[in-house]
C-alpha cells in the first residue's frame, strides 16, 4: 500500500490498515521480476556457452529457460504496474476520506521516485523501472476520477498500441526510438569503449560491460547505457503497456475499496480463467517465436502480437488467481508479505546483489552459468530478503527506501522504529 503525506496534516496508512493480500501480490512479483532481471545480471544471452564454467551447466537449462520465458518475462512487472495503479487509488481514497488534494501530493511522491530511478538508471543499471513509473505516475492524475468503463477503455487500446508502433517502426521505417539508441552509441564511443555489430546494427558491448573492473568506466558505460533503455522502452511501446496497467489498476483498486474485489470468487474466478486462456498460449507462441523462430520482420511483428495479446492477461490472471488462492489459504502465502512491504529497498538491493556478484567490478560471475543455476541462485537470494525483511519488520516500520521515500515526500521527519 502507499500513503498519503503529511501535507496539510495528513495522516499516513497505518500498518493495521493495510491490505495484507496486496503486500503478498508485491512480493511474489518482486521477486519474478528479479528472476527475471537475474538473465542479463548474469550476462547469460551475452557470453558463448564455451565461456560457460561446466560445473554451473545443466541438462535442464534450455527446458527451464523457455519455461521461465513462457510463464515470467514481462507478466511480473505487469502485475507490479497493476499494484501501483491500486495503490494510487488508495492514495487517492485516503486523502479524499480527509478532504485533502490528491494531486499536488502524489505529483511530489513521483517527483521523488523520479529523483531515485534517474540515480538508479543513469548511475548503476539500465533496466530501472522507477523513472518510468514516475514519469507516468504523472500523467495518471487526471485519470483518478475518469468513469470504470472509459478506464478499461483506453486501457485496452493504449495495451494493444504497441501493434501499431511495430508498424510504425518496422513497416513504414520511421524508426523514432534510434535516435536514442544513437546517443548511447556516441557516448560509448566518445570513450573509447567496444562496440559489437549485430543484426546490421551497432552496438554497445555487453561482454565487455560486465568483465570490466574499473568503476569509473562502470559509471561511464551506464550514462551512455540509459540512451539504451529510453530507445527499447519506445521501441517496445512499453510506455503504453505500462499506462494502460495503470488504468486497470484504478479500476481494480476502486473494485477492492469500493465493491469487495477480493471476496468476489465469481469474478476473481473469470478473470484468472479467461485471462490464463488467453495468455498462456499467445506467451508460448512468443516463446517459441524467439527461442525457435527464424529472425525476420514477419516473426518480429507476430512476437509484437504475442506480446501485446499474451502478457497482460496472463497477469491479470497471475494475480486473480493468487488472490484466489490467499483468500483460502492465506497462510500458505502470508510469509512473503514482508519482502512486499518493503519492495523498493529489495527492488534496488536486486541491483546491488546483480553488480556485486555478476560484474567485474564485483566477483565476476558474469557469464559462467547456466540457467538452471541462476535461476536457483534468484530463488535462494530472495528467500534471503524474506528473512532480512521479516527480522527487520519487527523492529522498524518501514524499510530505509520506503522510510526515506516518505521522509523527502512529507517533508518533515518520521518515526521509523515500533514502540
Amino acid at each position: 500500500m502507499i500513503e498519503p503525506t503529511n501535507q496539510n496534516h495528513t495522516i499516513p496508512i497505518q500498518q493495521n490498515q493495510r491490505i495484507h493480500f496486496l503486500d503478498v501480490l508485491r512480493g511474489i512479483a518482486i521477486q519474478c521480476i528479479f528472476m527475471a532481471n537475474i538473465v542479463y545480471f548474469s550476462g547469460l544471452f551475452f557470453f558463448s556457452e564455451s565461456y560457460r564454467d561446466p560445473a554451473f551447466v545443466c541438462p535442464s537449462d534450455g527446458v527451464l529457460g523457455f519455461i521461465s520465458f513462457l510463464l515470467i518475462d514481462g507478466k511480473f512487472y505487469s502485475i507490479f504496474s497493476l499494484l501501483f495503479g491500486i495503490g494510487c487509488f488508495v492514495q487517492y481514497h485516503k486523502l479524499s476520506g480527509q478532504n485533502k488534494p490528491f494531486a499536488p501530493f502524489f505529483a511530489k511522491r513521483m517527483f521523488w521516485l523520479m529523483v531515485f530511478g534517474l540515480i538508479h538508471l543513469i548511475g548503476f543499471w539500465l533496466g530501472d523501472i522507477l523513472t518510468l513509473y514516475a514519469l507516468l505516475g504523472f500523467a495518471i492524475i487526471p485519470f483518478i476520477n475518469v468513469s470504470n468503463k472509459k478506464l478499461l477503455m483506453l486501457a485496452t487500446i493504449l495495451i494493444l498500441l504497441p501493434i501499431l508502433n511495430w508498424f510504425i517502426i518496422s513497416y513504414f521505417g520511421i524508426n523514432y526510438p534510434d535516435v536514442f539508441h544513437q546517443k548511447s552509441i556516441d557516448s560509448w564511443q566518445n570513450y573509447g569503449f567496444p562496440q559489437v555489430e549485430w543484426d546490421g546494427k551497432l552496438w554497445n558491448d555487453v561482454e565487455f560491460e560486465l568483465t570490466n573492473k574499473d568503476w569509473s568506466a562502470f559509471f561511464k558505460m551506464n550514462l551512455g547505457n540509459s540512451w539504451i533503455r529510453l530507445s527499447m522502452i519506445l521501441e517496445e511501446g512499453r510506455v503504453f503497456k505500462v499506462f494502460g496497467i495503470f488504468l486497470i489498476g484504478l479500476w481494480a483498486g476502486r473494485k477492492i475499496l469500493n465493491e469487495n474485489l477480493l471476496q468476489n470468487v465469481n469474478l476473481l474466478k473469470k478473470i484468472a480463467l479467461y485471462g490464463l486462456l488467453l495468455g498462456l498460449p499467445m506467451s508460448g507462441w512468443r516463446a517459441y517465436l524467439l527461442f525457435l523462430g527464424e529472425q525476420n520482420q514477419i516473426n518480429s511483428f507476430l512476437n509484437t502480437l504475442s506480446y501485446a495479446l499474451g502478457t497482460v492477461p496472463t497477469a491479470l490472471g497471475y494475480a486473480a488467481l493468487i488472490a484466489l488462492l490467499f483468500r483460502k489459504k492465506p497462510k500458505l502465502l502470508i510469509w512473503l508479505a514482508p519482502a512486499g512491504k518493503m519492495a523498493f529497498t529489495n527492488y534496488i538491493l536486486h541491483t546491488v546483489f546483480g553488480i556485486t556478484f555478476f560484474y567485474g567490478i564485483g566477483f565476476g560471475w558474469a557469464g559462467k552459468m547456466g540457467f538452471t543455476m541462476i535461476t536457483l541462485i534468484a530463488i535462494a537470494y530472495f528467500l534471503l530478503q524474506v528473512v532480512f525483511s521479516t527480522l527487520y519488520l519487527n523492529y522498524f516500520k518501514y524499510g530505509p527506501l520506503e522510510w526515506l521515500w516518505r521522509q523527502l515526500t512529507y517533508g518533515k521527519f518520521l518515526k521509523i522504529r515500533k514502540s
